[in-house]
C-alpha cells in the first residue's frame, strides 16, 4: 500500500461509526440444502439484500391486497348498486397493475395475461406503446438481444 495515495487511503480506510442493530435485519438468502420450499424461497428476498428486497417487500405488498380481496364486502356495499359497467365482482380492494410498454415485448407479457385473464388486477395503466409492443408480440416472437451486437 506504499504507492496508493494517502488522500485514496484517508477517503476508503475510514473507520467504522457506531451503529445500533436494534430492529435491523441480517442479510440472509435460502439455504437450498433444505431442499426448495417455495413459499420460503421467495420469503427469503426480503433479507437478501439488493433489489430482492424490494422484490420481496413488493410481495409482501401483494399478499396483503389479495388477503384484503378475499374479506367479505361490508353488507352496505354488497346491497349498493354496482356502476361498474362490466359489473365485475366487487372487492375489498382496487389493484392497478402499472408498467412500461417494454415489458409487453419480454417475458413478463405472460405473467400480466394470467393477472388480467385470473382477475388478480382491476385495472392496467400502461403508456400507449404498450399496444404497439402488443400487436409486435402477436405478429411475431420477439428474442433477446444484446447492444454489442453487429
Amino acid at each position: 500500500m506504499e504507492d496508493v495515495p494517502q488522500i485514496a487511503l484517508d477517503a476508503v480506510l475510514v473507520p467504522s461509526g457506531s451503529y445500533s442493530l436494534e430492529g435491523a435485519q441480517e442479510v440472509k438468502g435460502y439455504d437450498f440444502s433444505d431442499g426448495i420450499n417455495y413459499r420460503k424461497l421467495i420469503g427469503m428476498y426480503r433479507t437478501s439484500g439488493f433489489q430482492a428486497t424490494n422484490f420481496g417487500i413488493a410481495i409482501e405488498e401483494i399478499n396483503k391486497m389479495i388477503s384484503m380481496k378475499h374479506k367479505d364486502l361490508p353488507i352496505e356495499v354488497e346491497q349498493s348498486v354496482n356502476l361498474n359497467p362490466c359489473q365485475r365482482e366487487r372487492t375489498n380492494c382496487t389493484i392497478f397493475l402499472g408498467f412500461t410498454s417494454n415489458l409487453i415485448s419480454s417475458g413478463t407479457r405472460e405473467t400480466i395475461r394470467f393477472l388480467v385473464k385470473h382477475n388478480l388486477v382491476d385495472c392496467l395503466v400502461v403508456s400507449a406503446g404498450g399496444i404497439e409492443e402488443d400487436f409486435i408480440k402477436c405478429l411475431a416472437p420477439t428474442y433477446l438481444g444484446d447492444f454489442h451486437l453487429g
